[in-house]
């Protein structure tokens, strides 16, 4: 017994690359159309548990691949469902509203930038420009751990109440200097105080050498204090409107 895996949705008139491979035994991954909309789909054992790395993985690589040629909306959560639950259910119901998204999103692709402090450099332009931390640092430096543990809570607490001030200023800098060359930006808080950046662009893919080399500009100017991360051309997961998936 077999279900089918969806991993998103496409133009009905969308070629796969031949060498796509997806989830399943064979992992081979093709299109159930309806009207001017198709699903992109393959087969899985049914009753086969979901949702590993490597599923995560496959799944990724499946939308990221066609999305490197067309226009794709990534399904947010992928269904299993079956063969004949892909139009009835899915397909069919919503086709406009599929057709529109896909229309908005035609000839565009998502690069999402992170990037990271490099934590010496970046704490050592901290104790410079702050004299509050720089005394508490040097107040407690060669006494015992248990004799300054509330000195060193609050070490702690001004050092990162500065890096976030900072990385916040320097995120704002980067998507300012970014976004002209994208067609939208989604801003994700970042994970980590050191964490500078975590943004979603949508890029024309007629400008995406163009952004590229914005980006490239911008680690040209953070290098030595921040390590940028460019990932893409990307399927527009950020860009898919909530009801899509």
């Amino acid at each position: 017994m077999t279900a089918t895996y969806v991993y998103g949705l496409v133009g009905a008139d969308t070629e796969l690359p031949e060498d796509l491979k997806g989830l399943g035994p064979s992992g081979k991954v093709s299109t159930i159309v309806h009207g001017d909309v198709a699903a992109l789909v393959s087969d899985v054992p049914a009753g086969r548990p979901l949702g590993t790395r490597e599923d995560l993985l496959a799944h990724e690589a499946v939308v990221d691949t066609v999305a490197g040629s067309a226009s794709v909306l990534p399904m947010r959560f992928p269904a299993v469902v079956e063969e004949e639950g892909v139009v009835e259910e899915l397909l069919a119901p919503n086709h406009d509203r599929f057709v529109a998204a896909l229309g908005e999103l035609e000839g565009r692709v998502q690069y999402t930038l992170k990037g990271r402090y490099e934590r010496d450099v970046v704490l050592q332009e901290v104790l410079e420009e702050h004299p509050e931390v720089r005394e508490l640092q040097e107040e407690i430096r060669d006494l015992p751990e248990d004799a300054t543990y509330h000195q060193r809570l609050r070490l702690g607490e001004l050092v990162v109440g500065a890096l976030e001030e900072r990385r916040d200023a320097e995120a704002e800098e980067l998507v300012r200097q970014l976004e002209p060359h994208a067609v939208d930006v989604v801003v994700h808080d970042p994970g980590q105080p050191d964490d500078v950046v975590n943004t979603a662009f949508l890029v024309e893919r007629e400008r995406v050498r163009e952004f590229e080399d914005a980006v490239e500009r911008q680690g040209e100017r953070l290098h030595g204090r921040a390590r940028l991360r460019l990932l893409g051309p990307l399927a527009p997961y950020d860009f898919v409107p909530a009801e899509e998936g």
